[in-house]
């Protein structure tokens, strides 16, 4: 690798880290053959259920230089969100990623930040990359390189680059799996013209033969391994499904998505909590008079070193629930204006009011 490129790589890296991300790879931006093979049987299954813009957007998952015409490389990145807390099997349980403020507001920020930061390295560089296609670039430098950047939101297969670029592996699960961060992680990608001589390679698979997350899915959604059949996700069901959840769906107390087979796997038993607090459990419920629960200093979590609750975070003004976690009585004492005001900055919103309180009425525990 040249001077000016190794330059610009590590400038890129250590960038990535000051804005928290706690891995990041390159890898070539080559047609994923292989994993579009897959996603093709995949959706040929009708493992999709409803989720059809997967299938809209397939010949770009498969080929980014469909998205940038001179796309050269993907960067990958992750970003850990684990907080040290347990969920209380007594009580509607959300999934953790999504206890905090919505992951998506958080990261693209940081990934305007490093696309400009990205696009600043190459002005400074002494060989200047061709801008032929300025109608794609959503931040760049005339002349100089061109950044098209997506959090989870875009015709990109973010786990395939991320195992490409040697973020981690892809567990049976399905979820990418870092050997210290388990998979807690959030993805995002950065696509850019910059060309690097040298590329991150793929890590080992180290599930072998361990099949827990498999037996422990609750409605064995996992349906092979490294494929799950969304239609039958707790997590599908709860989120993106704007229909009746279907009576052989037991959703197990989820309201909001569903962790189980990452709390079962043994990559997350060593789990390392996020230095993000805007992660850590957020204020659910605002008490009478529409103003957030007071719950000590922000930039501290409400719970005590050894994950208990020290004060709920959650429930109307002194309607402390036992444990801390709210009660099905309490979250479905909500309104649609509670709800909307509560969730305005929380991936849980995604499900909307309708959709809440039809998981809600499907729990019959807490």
């Amino acid at each position: 690798m040249n001077l000016i490129q190794s330059n610009i790589k590590k400038m890129i890296e250590e960038k990535a880290g000051e804005l928290g991300f706690v891995k990041i790879g390159f890898a070539k931006a080559d047609i994923l053959q292989r994993e579009s093979d897959n996603l093709k049987q995949w959706l040929a299954n009708g493992y999709d259920a409803d989720m059809k813009w997967i299938k809209r957007g397939f010949d770009k998952r498969k080929d980014v230089k469909l998205i940038m015409k001179d796309a050269k490389t993907v960067i990958s990145l992750a970003y850990n969100y684990y907080s040290p807390i347990q969920h209380d099997q007594t009580k509607p349980k959300i999934s953790r990623y999504a206890w905090g403020k919505d992951y998506h507001k958080i990261l693209k920020k940081k990934l305007k930040e490093l696309c400009d930061y990205v696009l600043h390295c190459e002005e400074r560089s002494d060989e200047a990359i061709p801008l032929t296609h300025p109608e794609i670039a959503s931040s760049r430098n005339p002349g100089l390189a061109m950044t098209v950047a997506y959090v989870d939101d875009g015709p990109v297969m973010d786990k395939a680059w991320a195992a490409r670029a040697g973020i981690g592996w892809m567990g049976k699960h399905t979820n990418i799996i870092n050997p210290e961060f388990g998979s807690w992680i959030f993805l995002s990608e950065i696509i850019t013209n910059l060309e690097f001589e040298t590329y991150d390679s793929p890590i080992e698979d180290l599930c072998g033969s361990c099949r827990i997350c498999i037996d422990a899915c609750p409605t064995g959604a996992i349906v092979d391994e490294y494929v799950l059949d969304s239609n039958l996700c707790i997590s599908y069901q709860t989120i993106e499904n704007r229909g009746d959840i279907p009576d052989y769906i037991e959703t197990s107390g989820w309201v909001f998505g569903c962790d189980v087979c990452q709390d079962v796997c043994p990559h997350n038993k060593n789990d390392k909590p996020t230095e993000d607090k805007s992660f850590y459990p957020a204020p659910l419920v605002p008490p009478e008079g529409g103003k957030e629960l007071n719950v000590g200093d922000k930039n501290k979590s409400p719970f005590d070193e050894d994950g208990t609750v020290s004060k709920s975070p959650f429930v109307k003004g002194e309607a402390q629930s036992a444990g801390g976690f709210p009660t099905k009585a309490e979250l479905e004492s909500i309104t649609e204006e509670e709800f909307n005001k509560i969730f305005s900055d929380s991936p849980v919103k995604r499900t909307k009011f309708k959709g809440w309180r039809r998981n809600l009425g499907k729990i019959d525990i807490g």
